[in-house]
């Protein structure tokens, strides 16, 4: 699937675009534009996609892509479901280029922000402490405008600049240029393994969707991702089999077969491997929170 261009309309009385939706689910599809995007999730959860990085998200979750990023977030399942009573809602901050360029980069005090800007070409999300010091700011942007909503976001900005724990999302060798063959195929292999990861994937059958051979699909999805395929695959169950502990009735091993895992003490091992307990105890921590 080819990254779609999205046409980003800012008034030209303001400087950013700030946005709050309410919907069933993340309906957003595969997409980037030439301005910077700041997001934050104040309800929901899925699977985040930013150029060839895929992972969990989660209400509270925030993030800063930079110019011609391919990104979309998807829900759950259970989100897409006709009986659903789950809500998706997100706060989006939009920015031109020139906001950092022909701004920022004459502030010298700002000096921390236009770095912060520049380690956002590939995407960054910020550590939960961050995240917690900023949230209610940015839900307040909704309700600002004129200088004082640009006052606000560069103080945000500047606060997200001290985070050391801000994580990089796509890889350093990711291509910006969104439509290629390279940005379709890894679209590919990611989709079809978040639509069929509780079933057992083989590597031929994946190498397939890559259109590569099984030795070179290994090596291609290392080099992309930093992580094997096995590896990867078994992230994106465990994260399932979390949620699955905390919020479902589910024994241990009812979870371990949702998720994949045939082999209930393969399903312990990699469990208590990802997130240092066992999957029973987990399940009772959750509950009792």
């Amino acid at each position: 699937m080819t990254a779609l261009f999205e046409k980003i309309t800012i008034n030209e009385q303001n400087s950013l675009l700030v946005r709050q939706f309410q919907m069933p689910y993340f309906d957003v599809p595969w997409h980037y534009h030439p301005e910077y995007e700041l997001t934050y999730i104040v309800r929901g959860d899925g699977r985040r996609f930013v150029g060839d990085h895929v992972e969990s998200f989660t209400a509270g979750d925030l993030i800063l892509i930079g110019p011609d990023m391919p990104h979309f977030w998807r829900s759950d399942e259970e989100y897409y479901r006709p009986t659903s009573s789950l809500k998706a809602e997100w706060v989006v901050v939009q920015f031109p280029i020139a906001f950092g360029q022909d701004v920022l980069a004459n502030l010298p005090e700002a000096s921390a922000v236009t770095s912060l800007l520049h380690r956002a070409r590939y995407g960054l999300r910020f550590s939960p402490a961050a995240t917690a010091e900023v949230a209610q700011d940015i839900e307040q942007l909704t309700k600002e405008s004129g200088l004082k909503q640009v006052l606000s976001i560069l103080s945000i900005l500047d606060q997200l600049a001290n985070d050391r724990d801000a994580h990089l999302l796509a890889s350093d060798g990711y291509q910006l240029a969104p439509g290629t063959a390279e940005t379709e195929r890894m679209k590919r292999v990611l989709e079809f393994i978040l639509n069929n990861f509780r079933d057992e994937i083989r590597v031929e059958q994946i190498a397939s969707v890559a259109g590569l051979a099984p030795a070179a699909f290994c090596r291609y999805f290392k080099k992309r991702t930093r992580k094997s395929f096995i590896e990867y695959l078994n992230e994106m169950r465990i994260s399932h089999a979390r949620k699955l502990l905390t919020n479902n009735d589910l024994s241990v091993g009812q979870a371990g077969i949702e998720c994949g895992f045939n082999n209930v003490s393969h399903f312990h091992r990699q469990f208590k491997l990802h997130t240092g307990m066992t999957p029973l105890r987990y399940q009772t921590l959750s509950h009792k929170k």
